[in-house]
C-alpha cells in the first residue's frame, strides 16, 4: 500500500508539472468567438492597436455573450468605468461556471479588473488589491505557461508580471529560458526584450532589437515599433526622439494605453525641463 501511494503521489506531481503541446481549452463552443478573441491578442500585443483589439473582443462576445475570459480581457481594455464595473459584477457572479486551467487565468484577470476599478474610483485599498493580483498572476500564470508552452500571449503576460516584481535582469533571464524558438520573433516579446535592455542602459542592444522588430512588422501604420522606440529613448533621456516616436504611436492609435501614457510622461518631462532653464 505504501509503495502504491508513493507511486500515485509521484504520478500526480509529474502530471501537474508536465508541459503539453496543446493549447489551453476555453469554455466556448463558438469558433467565431475564439477567432476574434485570438485576433484581439495579436492586435493589442503584437501590433499595439488597442482600438482594433477592443472591436475584436466585442465581436467575440457578440457570438458568445457568456464567454467570461473574453469579457475579462475587454474589461481590462475599455476606458468606460461604468461598463467595467458591470463587467466586474458579472464576472464575479458567474466565475464558478469556469473551471480548470481556464479558471486560473480568469482569477488573474478578475483581480486586475477589480484593481483598475478601485484605482479609477480613488479607493484606498487599490494598492493592496494590485499586490494581491500580481501574486495571483505570478502563481497561476507560472503554472499555465509551463503546462501550455505554446500559449505565447499568456506567456507574454507572465513575463510582464515577472518584470514588475523582479526587474529587468531577472526577467531577461526568464525570457531566455521560457521562450520556444518560434516565440523569440514574436513582436510583443521582442519589444519587451528591447525595453528591458534599455532599462539596463544597454542601448545599443535595445535599439538593434527595436530595428529588427520594425523590419519584422513591415507596416508603418502599426504603433508597436514607435512605442518601443519611444520607451528606449525615454530611458536614454533623449526626450526629443522619445516624443517624436510617442506622438507617432499615439496618432496611429489614440487608444493605445502604452503610447498615451508614454506621451503624457514625456510631455511632462519636456515641460519641466523648459521651466528649469
Amino acid at each position: 500500500m505504501r509503495l502504491a501511494y508513493l507511486f500515485f503521489l509521484l504520478f500526480l506531481l509529474t502530471s501537474c508539472g508536465s508541459s503539453s503541446d496543446k493549447d489551453l481549452v476555453y469554455s466556448t463552443s463558438s469558433k467565431k468567438t475564439l477567432e476574434e478573441f485570438r485576433k484581439g491578442w495579436v492586435q493589442i500585443m503584437d501590433e499595439g492597436r488597442y482600438g482594433a483589439a477592443e472591436d475584436s473582443y466585442r465581436n467575440a462576445l457578440e457570438h458568445d455573450p457568456d464567454f467570461l475570459i473574453g469579457k475579462s480581457v475587454l474589461a481590462r481594455l475599455t476606458l468606460d468605468l461604468e461598463e467595467r464595473l458591470e463587467f466586474e459584477k458579472e464576472i464575479f457572479a458567474k466565475r464558478e461556471e469556469v473551471q480548470g486551467d481556464e479558471r486560473l487565468v480568469l482569477d488573474v484577470y478578475q483581480g486586475l479588473v477589480r484593481y483598475t476599478n478601485l484605482r479609477d474610483q480613488g479607493a484606498p485599498q487599490a494598492g493592496r488589491v494590485l499586490q494581491e493580483a500580481i501574486q495571483t498572476a505570478e502563481k497561476n500564470l507560472k503554472y499555465i505557461v509551463h503546462k501550455y508552452p505554446k500559449e505565447t500571449y499568456l506567456k507574454a503576460e507572465y513575463i510582464e508580471f515577472l518584470h514588475s516584481r523582479y526587474g529587468p535582469r531577472q526577467t531577461l533571464d526568464s525570457l531566455a529560458t521560457l521562450l520556444l524558438p518560434e516565440q523569440k520573433k514574436n513582436p510583443f516579446l521582442m519589444g519587451v526584450s528591447a525595453s528591458l535592455h534599455a532599462e539596463l542602459d544597454e542601448f545599443d542592444i535595445a535599439i538593434k532589437q527595436a530595428e529588427e522588430l520594425e523590419k519584422i512588422i513591415k507596416d508603418s501604420t502599426q504603433p508597436k515599433p514607435y512605442a518601443v522606440y519611444a520607451y528606449i529613448y525615454l530611458q536614454k533621456k533623449d526626450l526629443q526622439l522619445a516624443k517624436i516616436n510617442a506622438d507617432k504611436a499615439n496618432k496611429l492609435d489614440p487608444l493605445n494605453l502604452d503610447a498615451s501614457r508614454l506621451k503624457e510622461r514625456i510631455d511632462i518631462l519636456i515641460a519641466n525641463q523648459a521651466r528649469s532653464k
